[in-house]
């Protein structure tokens, strides 16, 4: 005697907006340098190289100019 399986129904797979990039903090020299770095990343296709300076960036944004 075969079994039969019930395989679960699939999850609506929508398509989610990306987060917007963070942007330097009018000023700050530090904030420009990851958006320069950013820049140059993506101009040269480092796409990893741009994600690693939105995550600088959000860090240094967060230490630095958090109230």
């Amino acid at each position: 005697m075969s079994r039969m399986t019930c395989t679960p129904k699939p999850k609506e797979n929508a398509l989610m907006e990306l987060p917007s990039e963070p942007g330097a903090v009018p000023g700050c020299s530090e904030c420009l340098d990851f958006c320069a770095r950013r820049e140059s990343a993506r101009s040269e296709g480092d796409y990893s190289g741009v994600s690693d300076a939105h995550v600088e960036l959000r860090r240094h944004r967060a230490e630095a100019h958090s109230s």
